[in-house]
């Protein structure tokens, strides 16, 4: 049901071939005045999921009312702040709309899509792009119901490219309609009344604003028809053609064109018919959306639009024979958190678990139910081992992929890393689902009899898992049996969605240091966390004053947590220490940040094309940033991006007329690993600051994989590998692998720069798997040889379905070329063909 206001004050939104894609496009093409697919598909977004919160009314908190968001411009930080107050953080909502907006740019810019004349309803495939929506409808639901909703998001951002696109590209506002087509994607329906081939369509305009071109006997008849567009299809005489500057078509009969993409004649002939395109685009978002909900549950369709107060509990556990003290307290941690949250609606939208020892790894525990996920975890005990090392990042790796974005995952282990060769694919998944992972280490990494061993241990060897927390933000803790129960009251800690990192360091060795954290008004719940030997330790607030705040200490580890209300300004933390150490330090607050770089597409769909995976060194880059929650007394002047050696380079942000972007040109990828950081002001001046937790690095070439995204058990799967390589030749060694087998495909390659190869492998799916499992297929590319250079990556999720299920054509793509300019970058694909 549409919600009464939405067709109250007009679109409620910021005044290509196809809408033009994103805010960019507006940057790049001077035209402020018209609507792009992003601004039509936030502004549905934000209504369905407007409507399905006042339809389920918040356990403890007053119920909301359509009538207080008449007439006014629906954000995220309104609809949701309503509703949950600050007890949630808009980061999976925020993200889950970025990923949505970006697969609905991408059909503008993908060599696969952007001259697809069925997917733009282009070239009179009025009936042919109607059919195509339904079948991706199809494949939507299929995503949705196997919880594949990262895959769902993709799919239906290009659903709603396609649809939006009808009422630009056609005449069906010409011909005089005020509401949307009701057959339009609706499952059953048809669309009739199409203009023959034989017809004409258009009659000749030599102005840029073409007025009253369509033939009178396509009005007279209300016949259907679309504009051709360049060379493929060729035009036949007599039809409409799509028109703007980079139509060839448009110089045949008949001539001119009568696209609605913008405001502005340049661009589109009949461009004062954009808003009326627009305003039923919208309407037809919002119906797609509204009646999709009426096929899954509210509580899938909230996960799909990523309304989350909390996404996961996540837990990595060594399930060796010396762990059971570690076990305990998972199962206390988990409890004490499920109890908290019952009577509200912060549950954890899933509960996972991955249990390793040696030689052997998983299965994965994944339930939304959280006495399921309890009686998993009761059922762990802890048997065998003795030895090390054992199979934690196979483990961790299986985590991460099922694990949703933006989570944190905790591990417990006694023990060191038997499979260090998966570092490099664990780094790179920890990067693109930007996930937190925190280590708890039952042992000191200086003592090597806690357990019955047979070999030497190196003094070293949790170094690997000191690196990948420091990568993804995390901790790392070393404690011991008697500790961990109260060690562990840091998964509690983190169980906000709104915790903000404001400080994090680890050092490679000790002595007397001081480090500074920024506390603005907007923080509250501040706790320090240090690991390691610490003689000294001293707080100072801004005014110098020593603040003791509530300090407990285990072992090695320290937790301080400040009592509130909190001095704003520098406070300084002052050191003594006679070995390596690390600081996290972290808060809650409702402001906080998501970023992406993205490169400038020009020619006929301008806009910023959004680089999912690592940044790509030599490619034109924009850094994105979206401010979450930002106050209306402040602004964001600048992003940083700091190599691990503490080099900063600092890039001025530009506010870009959309609500909470800001934009900066990069001109140089910093080398190594660097993380994102931003500042600002608010009040009279004061610092405001916010570091994201994960670092970076930029690779130097570009992955793709493609193949069916349906796979059916005990067959063997085609998949396909694209690799570029940008600097100077290099040899690669290329991995393909999966999460449901421990086969893999290693095959090397050598490469001049600026060049690409195709390389086409299988992977066997094995016979036991059940309907609607998720396989995911990772690709890898390491320098022959080189430890020093980033390695590309990429993944792709498939969906198991029965043997005697018809396979509808649904393509996924993992990375593409883009742009007739011959850029190229990477991104995440999933293609209805």
């Amino acid at each position: 049901m549409l919600l009464p206001f939405l067709l109250l004050g007009g679109l409620a939104i910021p005044g290509g071939h196809a809408f033009f894609p994103n805010f960019w496009s507006k940057v790049l093409s001077f035209t402020w005045g018209s609507f792009t697919h992003q601004d039509l598909t936030e502004e549905a977004v934000l209504n369905v999921t407007l409507q399905i919160l006042l339809d389920n009314k918040h356990p403890t908190r007053p119920p909301l009312h359509w009538e207080d968001f008449e007439g006014k411009t629906l954000t995220a930080d309104a609809i949701l702040g309503a509703y949950y107050g600050d007890e949630v953080s808009l980061r999976p909502f925020r993200a889950a709309m970025r990923q949505i907006v970006s697969a609905n740019a991408n059909m503008d810019f993908l060599n696969g899509t952007r001259n697809d004349p069925i997917r733009h309803f282009d070239s009179e495939r009025v009936r042919q792009g109607n059919s195509l929506l339904l079948r991706a409808r199809e494949d939507l639901l299929r995503n949705v119901r196997a919880k594949e909703y990262e895959g769902a998001r993709e799919i239906l951002g290009q659903i709603l490219h396609s649809l939006q696109d009808f009422y630009s590209h056609t005449n069906w506002v010409e011909l005089g309609h005020t509401g949307i087509h009701p057959d339009l994607a609706t499952p059953g329906k048809d669309i009739d009344s199409i203009a023959e081939v034989s017809e004409q369509t258009c009659t000749d305009c030599s102005d840029v604003s073409c007025q009253n071109n369509i033939a009178a006997a396509i009005q007279k008849r209300h016949l259907l028809t679309s504009g051709y567009y360049g060379e493929s299809p060729v035009k036949p005489q007599g039809k409409c053609s799509h028109g703007g500057p980079f139509d060839d078509s448009k110089e045949r009969s008949a001539r001119g064109g009568i696209n609605k993409d913008t405001a502005t004649a340049l661009f589109s002939p009949h461009h004062f018919l954009h808003e009326k395109a627009a305003q039923l685009a919208l309407k037809a978002s919002i119906k797609f959306l509204s009646e999709l909900r009426g096929d899954v549950s509210d509580r899938d369709m909230m996960r799909l639009l990523g309304v989350s107060a909390f996404p996961a509990l996540s837990f990595v556990l060594d399930t060796t024979g010396s762990m059971g003290e570690e076990i305990t307290s998972a199962r206390l941690q988990s409890r004490n958190i499920i109890q908290h949250q019952r009577m509200t609606l912060l549950d954890p939208d899933y509960y996972i678990l991955v249990p390793f020892n040696d030689p052997s790894f998983g299965p994965v525990y994944k339930t939304s139910d959280p006495e399921e996920f309890l009686k998993a975890l009761d059922s762990l005990h802890a048997l065998g081992g003795g030895d090390e090392p054992e199979m934690c990042l196979s483990a961790l790796q299986l985590a991460l992929i099922n694990t949703p974005p933006h989570s944190e995952i905790f591990v417990f282990t006694d023990a060191s890393s038997k499979d260090a060769h998966l570092r490099s694919t664990v780094e790179a998944l920890i990067q693109e689902r930007k996930m937190k992972v925190s280590f708890l280490i039952t042992e000191d990494p200086s003592r090597s009899s806690a357990r019955s061993r047979r070999e030497v241990l190196h003094p070293n060897r949790f170094d690997l898992y000191s690196d990948l927390a420091s990568v993804s933000g995390g901790q790392i803790v070393f404690t011991n049996n008697q500790y961990i129960s109260e060690v562990a009251k840091i998964i509690t800690d983190s169980a906000y969605f709104d915790v903000v990192t404001l400080f994090h360091v680890q050092t490679l060795e000790g002595g007397i240091a001081h480090h500074v954290f920024l506390v603005d008004e907007f923080i509250h719940n501040v706790t320090l966390y240090i690991n390691g030997d610490v003689r000294e330790l001293r707080i100072h607030d801004p005014t110098g004053r020593k603040q003791n705040g509530r300090r407990q200490s285990f072992g090695k580890f320290t937790r301080v947590l400040l009592s509130d209300p909190l001095q704003v300004g520098n406070w300084t933390i002052y050191m003594k220490t006679v070995e390596p150490y690390s600081i996290h330090v972290q808060g809650r607050s409702s402001f906080d940040f998501l970023y992406y770089f993205g490169t400038p597409i020009n020619g006929s769909h301008p806009g910023l094309y959004q680089l999912n995976n690592q940044p790509v060194a030599g490619v034109p880059t924009i850094l994105v940033v979206d401010a979450i929650g930002l106050p209306d007394s402040a602004n964001l002047s600048d992003v940083s991006l700091t190599s691990r050696n503490g080099k900063t380079q600092t890039a001025e942000l530009q506010n870009i007329n959309q609500a909470g972007l800001f934009a900066a040109k990069i001109s140089e990828m910093p080398m190594g690993e660097f993380s994102v950081g931003v500042r600002g002001q608010y009040g009279r001046g004061r610092g405001l600051k916010r570091e994201a937790p994960q670092q970076l690095s930029a690779s130097e070439c570009i992955l793709e994989m493609s193949s069916n995204l349906l796979v059916t058990p005990g067959t063997s799967h085609p998949v396909s590998v694209k690799i570029t390589n940008y600097k100077e030749s290099h040899c690669y060694s290329v991995t393909i692998s999966n999460d449901v087998s421990k086969d893999s495909n290693t095959f090397r390659i050598h490469m001049e720069a600026g060049k690409r190869v195709v390389k086409t492998t299988e992977i066997r799916v094995p016979n036991n798997l059940e309907q609607n499992t998720i396989v995911t297929v990772m690709v890898k590319a390491d320098v022959c040889n080189s430890k020093s250079q980033t390695p590309c990556f990429t993944h792709l999720s498939l969906i198991v379905i029965g043997e005697n299920e018809i396979h509808v054509v649904l393509v996924g793509v993992r990375s593409q070329t883009f742009n007739e300019t011959k850029q190229k970058t990477c991104t995440r694909r999933f293609e209805i063909a």
